[in-house]
């Protein structure tokens, strides 16, 4: 990528080389750039906001269970760049073990390692819940904080067992931190990128508005579904919205596209460009507000410059550059994205984390190991037994053999329970490695299968040590916090033995991963469809897709290509991305029979509906075919909202997908889009129909399946077959007489044989 930095030039430096010049009497000229629009803010106040986050919002899935005679809880909180923390104060609520005793026990509170408040245990404490508000200096918080709770706990003065049952602390993962934070303005400086327009620091829903003219055009909108994609990727789990302003300033920050005879009021003087452009620039009305501008003379500048931002921002500085040539990276192949793991192969289980000590865990009581694993959406693992995991793992061997184990569980399904050995014990059936350095750990390799019924698009691996203390009698107990455990990461999982074959419309494959348009992680064989005049909602719709899409596979989507409604016919061979409002219903009407339901303004059209079946039913196709009578079907008039999420085939080429979200009412449309962003609302995303209605989400099977992907051919027909078992039946009965007949003549013929040598 090659791009040419074009600095903006201070008045007072141009007026000061300018007298240089003239007084060394050089004969040059300097081309200066246009000066950038001077922001007209008219209030000096600058904004606060006050933050309550729960600890389940940092961390804390569960309530914390502090036990023993040390025991430590950890949380991750982030500070934006953009804001400074003036106040804050813990709202904590706990309960405390009666057994404890006072004056010597106690819960420290840590923030970045500082002790900023010590809770002693006194006899006048009660012994149910209790309330505490502790204050918290602000002047230890930085960009990234580090909350540690720390619970000393003791029942008695003599000699204790350091994990006596009587020994705990609980602290309510509803315990509050509120903060004020203090709003500050960031230099103009592209480096800062994609700071502070998402901020990693920052674990909200990503709210980013979106800027164009007053009617944008499809170039202006694709441009910016690019863009899209790249802020889902870097969002992540946390989710992103990206708001469609018309011609109007975002509250605070905002992407604005504009080329030069396209762009909003407010850049109406802003100078012309003449190259694709990106710039940063304060916000007009907002003393701490930033806009970042993809500037271009045309639309393909202004794609340029998009496109640029997604690829190059790691060498971008200065308040504004001009892109001269963008080398793009090649063609993304079939299930290559960076998120999803690549079948095949095995994979190290070390490739998975983002750092090697994530696989490790010491103290005591030890904490799981979560490891996340994506995987395609269409694996095929119809009789298959499982996903093989070569395990090897490490430990501080426990002082007898007892209870101690490694239990392995997937998206908190059990799957096995490994015991594991005290020093003195071998093992026959799983090899034992002796490690090079010895530092009192055990070495273990094992072979974990993974049932394949349990597996998704999106799975956590859940690796727990439990290594209980020895109580060897009084005095006599083994020491506390010398316990280690770690998964090593040349450990594996192999995908080698699957191939890529599924059962469409399968809408819980789009809703956890975007599959099928995510197979190519660029989105080069996916057609994007919106009304001819979109309104903001399709707009706001499209974006929001595309970032479920980033997230998912981890890389802006380059190649996707965007549609109006009347040029659909120009989509052939690519799957259908279909955007439709209450305002625009002329597409899915003209397709209306390859629909399981219509929804219009006022009413609703439905094929008989059906619950969605088991999803490893779904998986395979093995649901009952669901087969419309012609002409059946429901039509129900009414005024409320409803949004639906639909899937069928493509009527415009076989084999490819439609999926078409829509609403009965354009506002409806962000149902759709809050339940594709809620966990808990995916899970029940499946089928060919999804309804939302209000808080809740049905799903249903109504059309019959069609297949995508290869088999080898003595799978393909094994798998067919086995969905009719009549028909089987007959070939099986058809194969014995055929078998039974050859082998009758061949008999007969050496019968015959035998006859005429007898004879003769």
């Amino acid at each position: 990528m090659k791009l040419s930095v074009i600095a903006n030039l201070n008045q007072t430096f141009v007026m000061l080389a300018a007298f240089c010049l003239s007084f060394l009497s050089l004969p040059s000229a300097a081309q200066i750039e246009p000066p950038l629009l001077v922001p007209k803010i008219e209030a000096t106040t600058i904004p606060s906001r006050q933050s309550v986050l729960t600890m389940k919002d940092i961390g804390a899935s569960r309530p914390i269970e502090l036990k023993g005679v040390n025991s430590n809880a950890y949380l991750s909180l982030g500070v934006r760049l953009d804001e400074i923390v003036t106040k804050a104060k813990l709202h904590l609520n706990y309960t405390l073990s009666p057994a404890l005793l006072p004056n010597i026990s106690h819960l420290k509170i840590y923030l970045n390692d500082e002790v900023l408040a010590t809770l002693p245990v006194t006899k006048e404490n009660p012994t149910g819940p209790q309330k505490l508000d502790v204050d918290l200096d602000p002047r230890f918080f930085t960009d990234f904080n580090k909350l540690h709770l720390q619970f000393i706990g003791h029942y008695t003065n003599d000699c204790e067992f350091p994990l006596h049952s009587s020994l705990w602390a609980n602290i309510s993962n509803m315990s509050t931190l509120e903060m004020n934070l203090q709003s500050i303005a960031l230099r103009n400086d592209l480096a800062l990128l994609p700071a502070p327009f998402f901020d990693q620091r920052d674990n909200r829903l990503l709210n980013l508005p979106f800027v164009f003219a007053t009617q944008p055009s499809l170039s202006s909108l694709r441009a910016a579904g690019g863009i899209a994609s790249w802020f889902g990727a870097l969002a992540s789990y946390r989710g992103a919205r990206f708001p469609a302003y018309l011609n109007r300033l975002p509250e605070r920050y905002g992407i604005v596209f504009a080329t030069n005879d396209e762009r909003p009021e407010f850049l109406a003087k802003y100078p012309k460009v003449d190259a694709p452009t990106i710039s940063v620039m304060q916000h007009p009305e907002n003393p701490t507000g930033k806009l970042l501008l993809i500037l271009g003379r045309n639309a393909a500048d202004l794609q340029l410059a998009a496109d640029a931002l997604v690829l190059g921002k790691a060498v971008m500085t200065g308040t504004s550059i001009a892109v001269k040539t963008l080398e793009y990276p090649p063609r993304r192949v079939a299930y290559d994205a960076p998120n999803w793991l690549q079948s095949g192969r095995p994979i190290p289980l070390g490739q998975l984390v983002n750092n090697p000590t994530d696989l490790q865990r010491q103290g005591q009581p030890l904490e799981p190991i979560l490891i996340n694993a994506r995987l395609p959406a269409d694996l095929f693992t119809w009789e298959v037994k499982g996903v093989p995991i070569d395990l090897k793992y490490r430990y501080t061997p426990p002082a007898e053999q007892g209870d101690a184990n490694l239990r392995i569980e997937i998206n908190d399904q059990f799957i096995e329970a490994i015991p594991l050995l005290s020093g003195a014990v071998s093992r026959e059936k799983n090899h034992l490695l002796l490690p090079l350095l010895d530092d009192g750990s055990l070495r273990e390799q094992s072979g974990v299968v993974i049932p394949a019924f349990h597996l998704g698009s999106n799975n956590q691996l859940q690796f727990s040590f439990s290594i209980p203390f020895s109580d060897n009698g009084r005095c006599k107990s083994s020491p506390q916090g010398n316990m280690r455990a770690a998964i090593d990461p040349d450990s594996t999982l192999d995908l080698s033995h699957l191939y890529h074959y599924a059962a469409m419309p399968n809408l819980a494959f789009f809703a956890n991963s975007g599959f099928p348009f995510t197979k190519y992680a660029d989105l080069a064989e996916t057609a994007i469809v919106i009304p001819d005049q979109p309104n903001t909602f399709d707009m706001e719709a499209m974006f929001a897709l595309l970032s479920h899409m980033g997230r998912s596979t981890g890389v802006p989507a380059l190649h996707f290509k965007l549609l109006q409604t009347k040029s659909v016919q120009d989509a052939k061979d690519l799957d259908l991305l279909v955007i439709a409002s209450g305002a625009n219903k002329d597409l899915l009407a003209s397709w209306g029979k390859s629909l399981p339901a219509l929804l219009e303004k006022g009413s609703r059209t439905f094929t008989p509906l059906g619950k969605a079946m088991d999803m490893a039913y779904e998986w395979f196709g093995l649901s009952e075919n669901k087969t419309p009578k012609s002409g059946e079907g429901t039509i129900l008039l009414g005024s409320g909202s409803l949004a639906a999420i639909i899937g069928f085939e493509s009527p415009l080429s076989p084999s490819r997908s439609v999926v078409a979200i829509t609403s009965n009412t354009p506002t409806a449309l962000t149902s759709a889009l809050d339940a594709l962003n809620d966990g808990g609302k995916v899970q029940y995303i499946r089928g060919d129909l999804a309804l939302m209605r209000g808080e809740s989400v049905e799903s249903f099977r109504v059309n019959n399946v069609y297949y995508i992907g290869e088999l080898p051919w003595w799978r393909w027909i094994w798998f067919h077959l086995n969905h009719h078992p009549l028909l089987l039946t007959a070939i099986g009965i058809a194969i014995g007489l055929f078998v039974a007949l050859l082998a009758f003549g061949a008999l007969r013929n050496l019968a015959t044989k035998r006859l005429g040598q007898h004879k003769k």
